[in-house]
């Protein structure tokens, strides 16, 4: 589990361009999927299929996408339980979203790593299943 004291906070502009990214990403996963959709987990699914076919043309997919497929899955933890755009200072710096845990206290979500991932090794590092995971450790926003 990353350590939450080894994040810096992104500026105000810095969260509002990756919002505006995982806008983009959204609207492009609506017209693949032919449908409005959500920053949820079905929205997820549709990432890892809009990821499987990029990768199956190139194993280096361009930087712009890879923005916008972290933009989108860390919009995702933001919204739904209440997270703050960061970066840790981990190995290396990576983009992530720091949210309340269930225990209390805060959790580190590292979306640009989990993005390398499932780049790498395919379907099994899954970003629906990456969700659900982190998931059960995060306090869900109050309805």
């Amino acid at each position: 589990m990353p350590d939450s004291s080894e994040v810096t906070f992104l500026s105000a502009e810095q969260a509002r361009y990756l919002a505006e990214m995982a806008e983009r990403a959204r609207i492009k996963l609506s017209h693949f999927a032919g449908y409005e959709t959500f920053y949820d987990a079905t929205a997820l699914q549709l990432l890892d299929e809009w990821i499987e076919r990029v990768t199956e043309r190139t194993p280096r997919p361009s930087q712009d996408l890879q923005v916008l497929w972290m933009a989108f899955l860390g919009e995702t933890f933001r919204r739904r339980f209440e997270g703050e755009w960061v970066v840790h200072e981990g190995n290396g710096q990576n983009l992530s979203v720091m949210c309340p845990a269930v225990d209390g206290g805060l959790q580190v979500v590292e979306v640009s790593r989990q993005v390398q991932r499932r780049i790498v090794q395919g379907f099994s590092e899954s970003m629906a299943f990456f969700y659900l995971r982190e998931g059960v450790l995060l306090k869900k926003r109050k309805s």
